[in-house]
């Protein structure tokens, strides 16, 4: 009975520590709208302080409800290949992962020690997969989102917590979180509108669907109505989700139409490239009449690589992808175009959320998605909040388009 009861306590921890990721999904499912920066300032604190006053008891558990609650919809994509019985294995592999991770940073009640292991804990990536950025927490929140400064709440819950009843130790802690504070958001918390008419568009065709070859038509000839319409109203810049034309665009009739109604707007198209020994997943921009094509350069583990020793890697592919699948590759650099003026960096779905895409901070980015891999559950969520982290960080403005979610723009 006493391990059931530590079990749920867990749970209920676990829940509280990765609230504000629910609270981004929560407006975003419901109200097609941002989590009030109030409720997120609240709620990441209190994930803070979760964190260092655990009892080390709970580590096991609290590690594997986190893990659980975060990354549960990791084997969605696996219903497609035909493995939806995966689907809680890899859940449950998942929640071990990290549930070892959490019970390492955990292991110690040590103040000092906790507070190394969460500020620590933004830099393990297991397989490669950087979604784990616990300072992401406060994206959408007043205070910043810059390491130091998610350090200082840290720092400021230490001093408070081992201040007892000394007035000084209370104080310093306060003066460490006040200190986190970004001012600019608090008083000057308003975006400026965008310099230019963009037409973001947002689609909700299932992944089986889009898979399917007979559909591939209609998909299209109502991507090219809608491109049509928006031209019709003025747009000048048009951008359709990832794989919006789900096939190898350059070897169809419409990579020719699409070359002329770009005489009339700038096209920014997400398809599929062909290269030597695979595929690429590809952003197309028209312009002009003309095309510039930049491959996807950070693949996804697991969904576009698999990031396993070379000796495995091949069988593996071969079970769930296929003898005849072809391989996904990865570009070699990110590209960019210029509209009006401005400057604007493409990528594609899992790169809008990688520090990478982000060098050089660039000012416009335009992110094109497919979510309807994970339709159902926090993934489309858990992106958006990290873009918005990425976002304030090189005060970059993100436009994106998505097929499985919603599509917005995502100010600094």
């Amino acid at each position: 009975m006493d391990l059931c009861k530590k079990a749920f306590f867990s749970l209920f921890l676990a829940f509280c520590f990765v609230a504000p990721m629910y609270c981004v999904w929560l407006f975003e499912r419901f109200f097609r709208t941002d989590p009030p920066f109030l409720i997120n300032t609240f709620l990441g604190l209190l994930s803070v302080w979760i964190f260092l006053n655990l009892k080390k008891e709970y580590k096991w558990f609290f590690g594997f409800f986190a893990g659980l609650m975060w990354f549960y919809w990791i084997g969605f994509s696996f219903a497609y290949f035909g493995f939806p019985f995966l689907i809680p294995v890899i859940a449950i592999v998942v929640a071990c992962i990290y549930m070892v991770i959490f019970a390492c940073a955990l292991w110690s009640e040590n103040l000092w020690y906790r507070g190394i292991c969460l500020v620590g804990l933004s830099f393990v990536h297991p397989f490669g997969f950087d979604w784990m950025v616990i300072d992401s927490f406060f994206a959408y929140s007043y205070f910043g989102v810059e390491k130091y400064e998610f350090a200082l709440i840290v720092l400021g819950m230490i001093f408070w917590k081992k201040s007892n009843r000394d007035l000084r130790w209370k104080i310093a802690g306060c003066a460490s979180i006040v200190w986190a504070l970004s001012f600019h958001t608090i008083f000057v918390q308003q975006n400026k509108p965008l310099p230019f008419g963009v037409e973001l568009f947002e689609s909700n065709y299932s992944q089986d669907f889009k898979w399917q070859r007979e559909n591939a038509q209609r998909i299209t000839n109502e991507m090219i109505a809608k491109i049509k319409d928006s031209i019709l109203q003025g747009v000048g810049l048009i951008v359709l989700p990832e794989t919006a034309f789900p096939f190898v665009l350059e070897k169809s009739y419409y990579f020719s139409k699409l070359k002329e109604l770009s005489k009339r707007a700038v096209l920014v198209v997400g398809s599929i490239r062909e290269g030597d020994g695979g595929v690429y997943n590809s952003t197309y921009v028209f312009k002009d009449g003309g095309v510039w094509v930049m491959d996807k350069v950070i693949l996804a583990p697991f969904g576009e690589k698999i990031p396993l020793p070379q000796w495995i890697v091949p069988y593996l592919e071969s079970v769930f992808f296929g003898s005849g699948a072809k391989k996904i590759l990865s570009g070699n650099h990110f590209g960019s175009f210029e509209f009006e003026g401005r400057v604007i960096r493409p990528v594609v779905c899992y790169e809008g959320t990688s520090p990478e895409a982000y060098e050089n901070a660039p000012e416009y980015m335009i992110v094109i998605s497919n979510n309807a891999w994970f339709d159902g559950s926090i993934e489309a969520s858990l992106q958006k909040n990290l873009m918005k982290y990425y976002a304030r960080k090189s005060k970059t403005t993100i436009m994106h388009a998505s097929n499985g979610s919603r599509s917005f723009v995502v100010f600094p």
